[in-house]
């Protein structure tokens, strides 16, 4: 009698079963949104971490910009619309913040990444599901908080966007999800060849987040390090959306930034995905 066959690490299902493999994508999209929600105290307190940040920048860009000083624009950037940045980068910042690679790292680590190996759905795309319905659930708190400062910076300052500029803020920032998603993918997957990784995660956070444009505007650090940032992909994940809201970045240049974003997905996408098959090999082969 033929030994039945048995299905390959990392094999792809079959085609009559992909409406199951779809549902199973839905649920896990479900699961993510779900736990979300339960963790209501979790996600006003990091709601709440936004401020803090936000009012001490704006402090420091008063004192900055002082009347009749002439420093009427610093950086490129004059005092209303640095202040429009830095509250629409805190909270792009929070969006787009990852958490999934501890899990990642713990499969990986403690060897419960083999029980998702046997199963006909991919890795990536079960992380990635659970992430955009964690997301999705943030996007609506969010999107509801960030349209009432905009609205308070507008009546106190005169700060506008316009309904252009949130329609592009909206395709950057499904891009910088994705980025985002990918980056820290392809930093959890190191997991395969260091045994502990966590401390690597919130160093690669802060630099990130810095090189992004989270903390300061990139024209800030000068010229030739704001040239060497922008050739990175990071900045598309909290500068760019930001700047798009904020009315700096519009027409072909936004076009050709979409266009960019989209190729860094694509690379990290095929990054990620060499990285796995390299590293998913080396875990089986070692029997974790």
């Amino acid at each position: 009698m033929a030994e039945p066959s048995r299905p390959r690490v990392g094999s792809r299902p079959r085609v009559g079963s992909r409406p199951k493999v779809a549902a199973k994508y839905l649920e896990s999209f479900s699961l993510g949104l779900r736990g979300a929600l339960e963790y209501r105290a979790n996600f006003i307190f990091s709601l709440l971490g936004a401020v803090a940040p936000v009012a001490i920048q704006t402090a420091l860009w008063s004192c900055l910009y002082v009347p009749g000083s002439g420093s009427d624009t610093l950086f490129g950037f004059t005092y209303v619309q640095m202040l429009g940045y830095v509250v629409v980068a805190n909270i792009v910042s929070r969006l787009v913040r990852t958490g999934f690679e501890y899990d990642l790292n713990d499969d990986i680590r403690t060897g419960g990444l083999d029980r998702f190996l046997v199963k006909p759905i991919d890795y990536f795309g079960l992380r990635l599901a659970q992430f955009a319905g964690a997301k999705s659930a943030e996007a609506a708190f969010m999107g509801v908080a960030l349209a009432a400062a905009l609205a308070a910076l507008a009546a106190a300052t005169g700060f506008s966007g316009g309904i252009a500029a949130a329609l592009g803020f909206v395709a950057a920032l499904v891009l910088a999800f994705a980025l985002n998603f990918l980056v820290f993918w392809c930093v959890g997957l190191l997991g395969f060849w260091l045994t502990e990784i966590g401390f690597l995660f919130e160093a690669a956070r802060i630099v990130i987040i810095t090189a992004s444009g989270g903390v300061f505007p990139l024209s800030v650090f000068g010229p030739g390090v704001e040239s060497a940032l922008k050739a990175l992909p990071f900045r598309f994940t909290i500068q760019f959306p930001t700047e798009v809201l904020c009315g700096r970045v519009a027409g072909r240049e936004l076009a050709a930034g979409l266009a960019l974003a989209a190729a860094w997905s694509a690379a990290l996408y095929v990054l990620a995905r060499l990285l796995w098959g390299v590293g998913v090999k080396r875990f089986v082969a070692v029997g974790s």
